[in-house]
């Protein structure tokens, strides 16, 4: 188990290499303006995308954690629930487009609106991956869609084709990551199965209402900051800010890939073994703290060279100082999501949901401040003194595992970041960025094993697909 959690790491690690290469060829031949609007239509439509099935995906992920013999029946009215509330969202969104928009943005938004809604289909199938810890079949399937788009699209591109075919190329690669999940779904689990009446599912979304707000306020926390600049400072505004955060949301999948394990096996552990969670909590904060914080603060150093690299050209000259702050957002993100576990294991929505929504009216109110004085960087300000908040105000309702938080490992890691750092930025002057990249990171890691602030066994636990308690609960 722990080498198929290291190969997945690895291959993560190979797309996120691949995803940057191709952002970046894509951006610049494209142009800032129409990247940006490209990156506006996809804002649009996750915002309208959000509130498709009410929490319905997350809320059946839960239970099929705790009950995976449920599984068809729980998959089969989600993927009914969410596809008929997302594809009513997405219609309004595109018809309001296309009554308000003409030319090439509206295109853009209608074929966002048919990518989106194919994106909302497989990731409803993802929750039994997540939920029975099949990790291994949801990065099988991103792996083939993503190298699809990415040869498609780059030769559409190359060509002459402009923004709309890479849209589209993006929206057939989607469609077929939706046909790949349904044959790993059907041979590899079950055969999704709708057993349930109109009464039922009504029930369901009842039930899944408050966690399907906070999974709708965090849609709309990570978008609005693009669709606030696409009003107050234009498409160019929105392409700066998005080059940077695209950088940052490959970080971030580190946390989903390693954090995301985490997920079912807290939900059991919770229900049916306490000191197994609080030991599950432990490690994750200490996991979270060990890779966010570093990452952060080798990107700050070294994100002047890593847009020279990716991106070249003027119009992209600003985006560095936005990925040095947006950077920041990965360490904040990481924990909060260690920080909302026990929230969501004890059903504790609406506390969550209470954090959020002040969290989303801050941004906005922060966004509205500080883009028309500072742009694409005031946008990224916003987000990251948000997240912060968030962070802060999720750490206080769980108060009471975070007691439990190991402060000499955390400590321990923040030392082992600060020498990282300095080691990083010695090798960046003396010999350049890949220099400073690779002393980083074997400084780092050597520090984390002699410091003693995780070990291999931790790690292996963490990423194991059952906990040993909640086998034996399984059986009894």
């Amino acid at each position: 188990m722990a080498w198929n959690a290291a190969l997945m790491i690895a291959k993560q690690a190979i797309m996120a290499v691949l995803s940057v290469v191709y952002v970046g060829y894509l951006a610049r031949r494209l142009g800032v303006a129409a990247w940006g609007e490209l990156q506006a239509s996809l804002a649009i439509t996750s915002m309208a995308a959000v509130i498709a099935g009410l929490g319905v995906r997350g809320y059946l992920a839960r239970e099929i954690a705790v009950t995976p013999e449920l599984g068809p029946r729980h998959l089969g009215s989600a993927l009914v629930a969410r596809g008929a509330m997302g594809a009513t969202t997405l219609l309004c969104a595109t018809l309001f487009t296309v009554a308000t928009r003409s030319g090439e943005g509206a295109t853009l938004v209608v074929i966002a609106a048919a990518s989106q809604l194919a994106t909302i289909l497989y990731t409803t199938m993802w929750l039994s991956f997540e939920a029975h810890e099949r990790f291994q079949y949801i990065l099988y399937v991103e792996l083939g869609a993503r190298l699809f788009v990415i040869a498609l699209s780059v030769a559409l591109v190359a060509s002459g084709l402009g923004v709309v075919a890479a849209a589209g190329a993006l929206a057939l690669g989607n469609a077929i990551e939706l046909a790949l999940t349904y044959h790993f779904l059907r041979k590899r689990l079950y055969q999704p199965r709708l057993e349930v009446g109109l009464h039922e599912l009504l029930a369901i979304a009842k039930k899944s209402i408050p966690l399907g707000l906070i999974g709708a306020l965090l849609g709309v926390i990570r978008q609005a900051d693009r669709v606030i600049l696409r009003w107050l400072d234009g498409e160019a505004a929105v392409g700066v800010f998005s080059a940077a955060w695209v950088l940052v949301e490959q970080l971030e999948l580190i946390s989903d890939l390693v954090l995301g394990a985490a997920f079912a096996a807290g939900m059991r552990l919770y229900a049916h073994d306490q000191p197994g969670f609080v030991k599950l909590f432990r490690t994750a904060l200490v996991v979270a703290t060990a890779l966010g914080l570093p990452l952060a603060a080798g990107v700050s150093i070294v994100a002047p060279d890593v847009v020279a690299l990716v991106y070249e050209g003027r119009d992209f000259a600003g985006t560095s100082d936005v990925l040095r702050v947006l950077a920041w957002h990965v360490p904040a993100t990481f924990a909060f999501q260690v920080a909302a576990l026990p929230l969501l294991a004890s059903k504790r929505e609406r506390q969550l949901g209470a954090v959020l929504a002040p969290t989303l009216a801050a941004n906005v109110a922060l966004d509205m401040w500080l883009v028309p004085r500072h742009g694409a960087l005031g946008a990224a300000f916003a987000a990251l003194l948000a997240s912060v908040g968030m962070l802060v105000a999720t750490g206080i309702l769980a108060l009471r595992y975070m007691r439990e938080a190991p402060i000499g490992r955390l400590g321990a890691a923040t030392l082992a970041t600060v020498i990282m750092t300095v080691v990083a930025l010695v090798a960046l002057k003396a010999v350049g960025l890949w220099a400073a990249v690779i002393a980083g990171a074997i400084t780092h890691a050597a520090l984390l094993l002699a410091l003693r602030v995780v070990t291999i066994a931790e790690v292996r636990a963490l990423a194991r697909r059952r906990p040993e308690k909640s086998r034996e609960a399984a059986v009894t």
